[in-house]
């Protein structure tokens, strides 16, 4: 008995209830869907070209929210924050491309490099920028306590900084790799 309800069923057409919408309703609805009815049921009716922009406005409008600006005051502590953020993408891309360069000039065996990786070990309590100066100039910037890198070109350079207001100054002739140690109680 339960087989024979279901293959009944079955085959029975579903049915929908259509209603009809007018030419008014079409005009003063802003639902897409209902003046799509409209147009499809009625492609001949002389309001078809107005439905049809209308629908096009319609539809087109809701899309459309994504492009306008949102404009907002920026308070101070905003501003900072933008500003962090931005200058800390910098950082991190020119500190990639730093690291890869260095990599690059370690592992080439090339006995011609043009190039000398100088590492700068700061063992005192102060920051440091150590400048070179020579065929072209270049600051350092190494932390407190810490160390810090740079590809310069190989030649003769006049490296100055000042370790805790303790001055340095050292003529080098930089034609290889080499690493620099400096200390407040070696000067």
């Amino acid at each position: 008995m339960f087989s024979f309800a279901c293959s009944q069923t079955k085959g029975k057409p579903k049915t929908t209830k259509v209603t009809q919408i007018t030419a008014e309703q079409a005009e003063q609805s802003n639902d897409p869907q209902v003046i799509a009815g409209f147009l499809k049921a009625n492609p001949t009716h002389p309001k078809v070209a107005y439905l049809k922009s209308k629908i096009v406005t319609l539809i087109t409008a809701g899309n459309n929210t994504a492009a306008k600006p949102t404009i907002k005051p920026l308070t101070k502590a905003g501003l900072k924050t933008a500003i962090k953020k931005d200058i800390s993408k910098d950082g991190v891309n020119d500190k990639n491309k730093k690291t890869a360069a260095v990599l690059n000039h370690l592992f080439n065996n090339d006995g011609n490099k043009s190039e000398a990786y100088v590492n700068i070990v700061n063992k005192s309590k102060c920051n440091l920028v150590v400048k070179f100066s020579g065929k072209r100039y270049y600051n350092l910037d190494v932390p407190a306590k810490n160390q810090n890198f740079i590809l310069i070109e190989k030649g003769k350079y006049v490296l100055t900084t000042s370790v805790c207001d303790a001055k340095y100054t050292s003529s080098k002739n930089i034609s290889k790799d080499i690493v620099i140690s400096l200390n407040t109680s070696e000067l």
